[in-house]
């Protein structure tokens, strides 16, 4: 290395190292005395770019271990934005990240004129959304909060009632969802929640970690004890990291935590763009935001003096990664809390039996504002006529249509229909690089069958490639489908859809959310993306359709998913005391325990259930999991490693218990093979797997197969 780089290298600094031609990122772990016996590269310069904390290293030394995930993938999760694209070197040979700098872009912005007269009709009310905000705003925010149009807006501008002007406005990752809402009076706590605050601020005082369950029903407050315990370690200089398991959930709780805790806020997660991530990492980085708000990725942010991490809607799978490293964010921040002796509150109106059998329990048994929980009716489906619908769900929409009232729905399954068949022979539209129905898709009039797996996508045949008939039809409503049936049953009320279709674009949820918020009856439809934590006033009504779907899937995991989504969706439902509410749950197998106890609220029933009946299969909470997935484009190549790998790990490891190999329906052509592993540390499994793996000649070594391990897997 050269001596003039040596004040710069030190552990988390990254670095320009050549490779060929070329040079790339590296990250210093440490300085140590070369062991390496013959001639070593130079480093070529250190980039300037902040450098990685040493909390954050460990974190992803952590992370690859847990997951037995490559190291260098692990740190790319701490790492400042940029660092995945190449390096760029300036003139006078430094180098910097190829990212873009944060600066802002430039946008139009209207502001009121002082004085000016009242303009009338319309253009006040334009004027008086303007002012209510404190006068200005980027005019695209102002045409979306008035409902007017730029034409409008430059109209009062030549008539002198408000300014328009192009400014240099410094990216954030804020400016996803519009101005600051204003203060926010805290509203009185129940006893209730003082005491679970006064719990989680004493866990913030102890100079070690704790770790504890907020487990409140639906609308009991879990959000205000947030906002008062994050005020609580503001107050003794402590930062705070919010995890919500979906972007979805970040617009209404950001602004929440802005009303009440002002603008030393950030927002992080996957969607933000360049300069906004840039922006939002520094402000992070420096202390200039004390509480970050984000979805999975967020539990990487480089936070500062951090004293509570609180991970909202735990019970949550979208916490999960799915690709590698395949960490599980609450897993991570377990860790990130015991590194940094930080106070940590998993909440959830439904937890998992994980949480519920191993943390302190605090309890929020009844609604902040003492609403009733709503009633719940379960619909046999056997006895209802064809269609999503059931006469019982239909009867309730109709009449909350006709008192002005709203209504949130939930069908797991987007598109138009589940899978298009022959009705002459039995055909199936598959895909034919993944083994699985394709799902029909329905939009602006024209029609595409695409691949959930691969993205494939295809235009629906008019006949049948098997037998050429004509009699080709669908299977199976998705949300499309659904939106299109409530037209008919429904055809004065408002049809609001959230899906991963609509919600794609940029500013998506929010814009469809406050379309759904607007006065009159309006009905919320989509994925379980609607379940999830949103508190909306005026739904009296909610339904889940095809309920049950989840039971027909091999996972042990399948009864306590099922529950929870219908306790989730239910709690959407008369959030206000007064508000008349009636949730209408549609199955298949309405005596399913999952669906009866669901139907109760009974929530400490079925967990405490639940946890008795996985321990004499020692399933998790009990035991650990490993998931081995072994795939290739030779069925025979990946039959025999899949084999090897089974049979290495029950030979070197009797306590190991393996299940498997078994197939798994291919995936963008290649054959898959999966094994299961259960232990009762998870530090067996990842011992025995590595060794395995890590041997010479073994397994891992043959070509044309690749082989991804997932430790405590979701689904299994």
């Amino acid at each position: 290395m050269p001596p003039a780089l040596g004040a710069g290298v030190v552990s988390g600094a990254l670095v320009a190292v050549p490779l060929g031609r070329r040079a790339v990122l590296g990250v210093v772990m440490g300085r140590e005395a070369p062991t390496h016996a013959g001639a070593l590269a130079s480093v070529a310069g250190v980039v300037d770019a902040p450098v990685v904390g040493p909390d954050l290293l460990e974190l992803a030394r952590w992370v690859a271990a847990r997951t037995l995930a490559p190291l260098g993938a692990c740190l790319r999760l701490v790492l400042p934005p940029g660092a995945e694209g190449a390096l760029r070197r300036g003139p006078d040979g430094t180098f910097t990240l190829g990212a873009p700098t944060g600066q802002g872009r430039r946008q139009l912005v209207a502001r009121a004129v002082e004085g000016a007269p009242d303009p009338g009709g319309r253009r006040s009310d334009v004027l008086a959304e303007l002012r209510g905000a404190g006068g200005t705003l980027p005019a695209a925010d102002l045409v979306r909060m008035a409902g007017t149009t730029m034409p409008t807006l430059r109209r009062m501008a030549d008539d002198g009632h408000i300014t328009l002007a192009s400014e240099r406005a410094d990216a954030s990752g804020l400016d996803w969802f519009g101005p600051a809402p204003p203060a926010d009076a805290p509203p009185a706590p129940t006893d209730e929640q003082e005491g679970a605050v006064r719990r989680i601020t004493e866990a913030i005082d102890l100079p070690g970690a704790s770790a504890l369950l907020l487990h409140g029903v639906t609308g009991s407050g879990k959000t205000e004890v947030y906002l008062r315990a994050i005020a609580a370690a503001r107050e003794r200089g402590r930062s705070s990291l919010v995890l919500v398991p979906e972007i979805a959930l970040t617009p209404q709780f950001l602004g929440r935590l802005r009303a009440r805790l002002g603008e030393k806020v950030a927002v992080w997660h996957s969607a933000l763009s360049g300069p906004e991530r840039a922006a939002e990492y520094r402000r992070i980085a420096s202390g200039d935001a004390d509480v970050v708000l984000g979805a999975r990725s967020a539990v990487f942010a480089p936070v500062r003096h951090l004293g509570l991490v609180i991970v909202d809607e735990e019970h949550d799978a979208s916490y999960k990664q799915d690709s590698t490293p395949r960490y599980d964010a609450r897993q991570v921040a377990y860790r990130r809390a015991i590194d940094t002796g930080a106070a940590l509150v998993y909440g959830s109106a439904t937890p998992r039996p994980e949480a519920w059998h191993v943390l302190e329990h605090i309890t929020l048994s009844h609604r902040a504002d003492g609403a009733e929980m709503p009633p719940i009716d379960v619909v046999d489906m056997r006895t209802q006529p064809p269609g999503p619908v059931s006469r019982p769900l239909a009867r309730a929409l109709q009449e909350a249509g006709e008192r002005g009232e709203k209504a949130i729905l939930l069908l797991n399954r987007r598109g138009f229909s589940r899978t298009t068949l022959c009705r002459s022979c039995g055909w199936i539209a598959r895909c034919p690089d993944c083994d699985v129905p394709m799902v029909l898709h329905r939009e602006e009039g024209t029609e595409r069958l695409a691949c959930h797996h691969c993205g494939l996508e295809r235009t629906p045949p008019t006949a049948c490639p098997s037998c050429r008939s004509v009699d080709v039809g669908r299977q199976g409503s998705g949300t499309q489908a659904l939106e299109q049936e409530l037209a008919r049953v429904v055809p004065d009320t408002r049809l609001v859809r959230l899906d991963a279709d609509t919600a794609a674009r940029r500013g998506g949820i929010v814009g469809l959310l406050e379309e759904f918020s607007r006065p009159g009856p309006a009905i919320l439809l989509g994925t379980q993306m609607v379940a999830k934590g949103h508190d909306l006033p005026a739904v009296t009504v909610a339904g889940i359709l095809d309920a049950d779907a989840a039971l027909q899937h091999a996972d042990f995991r399948a009864e306590e998913r099922t529950f929870s989504l219908i306790v989730q969706l239910a709690g959407r439902a008369g959030r206000r005391r007064g508000e008349p509410a009636r949730v209408v749950v549609q199955a298949w197998e309405p005596a399913a325990r999952a669906v009866q106890l669901g139907a109760a609220h009974a929530v400490e029933e079925f967990l405490d259930g639940e946890v008795q009946r996985r321990a004499p299969r020692g399933m998790p909470p009990h035991g650990h999991l490993a998931r081995i997935v072994v795939e290739g484009e030779s069925r025979d190549r990946v039959d025999d490693v899949a084999a090897q790998v089974a049979q290495g790990i029950a030979d070197t490891d009797p306590d190991v218990v393996v299940r498997g190999p078994s197939r798994l329906h291919r995936l963008r052509g290649r054959t898959r093979r999966a094994i299961l592993l259960r232990a009762d540390r998870a530090s067996t499994l990842t011992t025995v797997i590595r060794r395995v793996l890590d041997a010479p000649g073994g397994p891992a070594s043959r070509s044309g197969v690749r082989i991804g391990v997932d430790v405590d897997p979701q689904d299994t």
